[in-house]
């Protein structure tokens, strides 16, 4: 048994921006070619579509890694406030 008694805000921000990043490689890959296959259909949408359309794969990791730091920061912070006042976050680690 593992005692989880807190979690380093910055580096699980890291972690978390590596992984959220990641994901959006991914999704803006998939929205590219999605938008790559409707180019000639004709759009008045402006920067909307060259954000989230043909430069999703630079704007989405971007993004998304962004958001992914910020997120780990704030979770890694709430856990330590929650679970600073207890005995720690028990955790059964199996080998």
């Amino acid at each position: 048994m593992v005692v989880i008694k807190e979690i380093d805000a910055p580096e699980f921000g890291k972690i978390l921006t590596i992984l959220y990043g990641t994901m959006g490689l991914v999704f803006g890959f998939f929205t590219t070619i999605a938008a790559l296959m409707g180019i000639s259909i004709p759009r008045k949408f402006g920067i909307f579509s060259l954000i989230f359309g043909k430069w999703a794969v630079f704007s989405l990791p971007i993004f998304y890694g962004v958001s992914g730091y910020f997120i780990g920061r704030i979770a890694a912070s709430l856990f330590n406030t929650v679970i600073g006042s207890k005995k720690g976050l028990k955790v059964e680690v199996l080998r």
